[in-house]
């Protein structure tokens, strides 16, 4: 399965998952929130999962999909929205393929 990771610096990283938990709370578009724990989210985005880890100093993000056309898709559109909520802090997504045990 195709997986795309990006570590996105900001001294708020856990502010920013909790304000993604609220906002996925309501299912927007279909999308679901499948598990929290602190700090951590899985999102069901229909053809692919969008994980969301804070550490102390960045975000983590990560996402799976089926095949390599629905990756690029999902991730611009997650990309969009973490940088959409972080335009603030200035927050920038680049994405960098993984293995897929990675």
């Amino acid at each position: 399965m195709p997986v795309l990771e990006a570590y996105v610096g900001t001294a708020r990283a856990a502010r920013y998952v909790e304000q993604l938990s609220s906002h996925f709370a309501h299912q927007p578009g279909g999308m679901r929130l499948l598990a929290e724990a602190p700090g951590e989210l899985l999102i069901d985005l229909g053809p692919a999962t969008w994980r969301i880890v804070a550490e102390q100093d960045r975000l983590v993000l990560r996402v799976e999909a089926a095949d390599a056309g629905q990756l690029r898709e999902v991730s611009d559109r997650v990309a969009e929205r973490v940088e959409q909520i972080g335009r603030r802090d200035g927050l920038r997504v680049e994405w960098h393929s993984v293995g897929e045990d990675g």
